[in-house]
């Protein structure tokens, strides 16, 4: 079916959203009748067709229509034969294979593939715009950043996992096996990262902090909405007597005119995580952070300690005490000295940092304008972390100068200014 856009995008011709809200409906979720879908380069989006109120409930999911690792596993299972457990499948190698299958078989003539009206409304591949997805050149103007080598980590990972998954499903069907491409499974592993909420979403008392017993969930309608940042929304979550009346629903208490788009909220998420497992950025993120790592031997207690420090330096406490420490002789009782040798360990680390971040001009002509805005949003907050990051260290040293000074000490510094 052909979808047909007005001239302001929204779809109103029989097609896939048609299809879906239909689908939703036959399986007990809720669309608002005022919310819309409008097309958009990256997929569609959701805006209302006329004004909305506050605390209005745009879209509900009873928990039988999610896909979850349980709901995959028992698909896959019957699928794949008695043969096949996914005892060493990850949560995400299930869900994704499950969505995957949906595009090898038939999903018309197997119930075990029961989201394709969902599936069929996810962006096509060419949309999508993580960094697994940046052309080489796009990719080489990250490097010397942590999203660089995040980047080049999760490539590896995800295809581990596939070649894994693809091994497995081979062996039960050799035509099947060579469908199950790793481009569909990169599709299937962007979808899972930009759209899944974690299980405690699912709980009486709902939440998007993952823990350690959460696992990742799809849920049809729910992940229609775009992220705003500070948006106020609630997750409000229905219990019935039975697993089929048991729902999630997404509650806007921000009115919305009509032609405005409604949007979700889905936390404070730094520009590194939002281009990694989203692919967009936002301007001058205030969540923005840089995680850093200080190298040292076992004794100098910094070994594999990571540390994760926002703009204006904040959460850079922990780290300083850290390396405080691990340049005293006596952790015990700690010098001025000891302070001045600390600011400049960091001071340095800071500057290196800052030295080896790409350059801000790329050639535009071989990077696409969507992918390039992105850079600039995650360059602009990692160079504005380690500048506060060095002004943090100097204001250290320039404490324990004046400590010094107030106590009628001399410092190495102040030596070496003389002899100048």
């Amino acid at each position: 079916m052909v979808m047909t856009p007005d001239d302001d995008g929204i779809v109103s011709a029989n097609g896939d959203v048609v299809a879906f809200k239909n689908w939703l409906a036959e399986n007990g979720a809720e669309f608002h009748p005022h919310a819309a879908f409008r097309t958009e380069r990256s997929g569609y989006s959701v805006i209302a067709s006329q004004d909305l109120r506050s605390d209005t409930t745009v879209v509900s999911c009873p928990f039988s229509l999610a896909i979850t690792p349980e709901v995959s596993k028992n698909a896959l299972t019957t699928l794949l034969g008695p043969t096949f457990t996914g005892q060493s499948w990850s949560e995400r190698q299930l869900i994704c294979s499950y969505i995957c299958m949906h595009w090898i078989l038939d999903p018309s003539a197997s119930s075990e593939l029961a989201h394709w009206p969902y599936i069929r409304m996810l962006p096509a591949p060419d949309k999508l715009r993580t960094p697994l997805h940046f052309s080489d050149t796009e990719l080489e103007a990250l490097k010397g950043s942590n999203l660089y080598g995040a980047t080049l980590d999760r490539r590896r990972d995800w295809q581990s996992e596939w070649e894994q998954c693809q091994k497995t499903i081979a062996t039960v069907d050799l035509t099947w096996g060579e469908q199950f491409s790793w481009e569909r499974y990169l599709s299937a592993s962007t979808y899972l990262s930009s759209r899944a909420f974690p299980s405690m979403v699912l709980s009486p008392n709902p939440s998007l902090v993952s823990t350690e017993e959460s696992y990742p969930v799809l849920l049809p309608g729910i992940d229609s909405l775009n992220h705003s940042r500070g948006q106020p929304v609630s997750w409000v979550v229905s219990i019935g007597t039975s697993s089929d009346v048991n729902r999630i629903s997404l509650v806007l208490h921000k009115s919305t005119p009509a032609g405005s788009e409604l949007l979700n909220n889905y936390g404070p998420k730094p520009n590194a995580e939002l281009i990694l497992g989203y692919g967009f950025s936002l301007p001058e993120n205030p969540d923005d952070t840089i995680v850093l790592k200080i190298g040292g031997n076992s004794a100098s207690g910094l070994q594999q300690q990571k540390w994760e420090v926002g703009r204006n330096a904040q959460g850079a406490g922990p780290m300083w005490r850290a390396i405080l420490t691990a340049v005293s002789d006596d952790p015990e009782e700690q010098t001025i000295d000891d302070e001045l040798d600390a600011s400049e360990v960091l001071a340095e680390m800071a500057q290196n940092l800052l030295d080896r971040l790409p350059i801000a001009n790329p050639p535009e002509d071989r990077i696409r304008p969507e992918v390039l805005l992105m850079l600039e949003h995650y360059l602009e907050g990692q160079r504005a972390i380690l500048q506060s990051l060095i002004q943090f260290a100097r204001d250290k040293e320039s404490a324990a100068i004046k400590l010094a000074q107030e106590q009628g000490l001399q410092t190495v510094e102040e030596d070496e200014n003389e002899d100048m």
